[in-house]
């Protein structure tokens, strides 16, 4: 009996100590930083665990339609004034191997970030980011690109819609764009519906234009959270 008991302390301190988070989400094409990566939809399952301030995270994004599936992991660091972290995007395509564990420069299909930046609250509605690549991301010469992307967000209700508006920034020559440009320039409305305890519903339609590859793209998606 003691044992059970203390098993159970244990149990109930572990899930003082964790938060726990998952969902899953349909979306009718993959649009990110303002490049369509894919015209298809996706499916895009996620999962987070936090202690404190800190949360370890996996994110995916799987097409049916086209060779194209990504898994994404991160570790972030955020508080009330500060969002800062590392990501490690991996991406499987039709002329790269399937080797997740492949990190050799020539070859790997996998591409490191850090990044920071302020996440916004209701006091101050903005969010601002500063990413830059620091693996993975090559000039044909080896060089590396150190792509950056800054982006600026306002957040705001509109009616029953949560809103952003949000402008990306190149400053260099990388994976965004051949020079400094802006390349995102979006709108986005998000509603959430609470099902059950614990269970939410996400719905969200999101327009992108990037003055880079002229493209405009509508996005709808659907996700659920538990």
């Amino acid at each position: 009996m003691s044992v059970l008991m203390s098993l159970g302390a244990i149990s109930q301190k572990a899930d003082s100590l964790f938060e726990a988070s998952a969902g899953t989400d349909v979306v009718s094409s993959f649009v990110w930083r303002g490049i369509r990566y894919t015209a298809s939809p996706a499916v895009q399952p996620w999962m987070d665990v936090s202690v404190g301030n800190f949360t370890v995270g996996a994110w995916s994004s799987l097409h049916f339609a086209e060779d194209w599936n990504e898994i994404d992991l991160n570790l972030g660091y955020e508080n009330d004034f500060l969002m800062a972290g590392i990501t490690d995007y991996y991406t499987s395509i039709n002329n790269l191997p399937d080797d997740y564990f492949d990190y050799h420069a020539a070859s790997t299909a996998h591409l490191v970030e850090l990044y920071a930046g302020f996440p916004g609250s209701e006091k101050i509605p903005f969010r601002f980011l500063l990413a830059t690549t620091v693996f993975g991301d090559y000039k044909t010469n080896d060089d590396a690109y150190f792509s950056t992307f800054m982006e600026l967000s306002y957040l705001f209700s509109l009616q029953k819609y949560d809103a952003e508006l949000r402008l990306g920034f190149t400053p260099a020559e990388g994976i965004y764009a051949d020079g400094a440009n802006v390349c995102e320039a979006a709108f986005r409305m998000d509603r959430a519906v609470e099902l059950q305890q614990n269970v939410e519903l996400n719905l969200f339609s999101e327009i992108t234009l990037n003055p880079v590859t002229k493209g405009l793209y509508l996005v709808g998606g659907l996700g659920i959270q538990f």
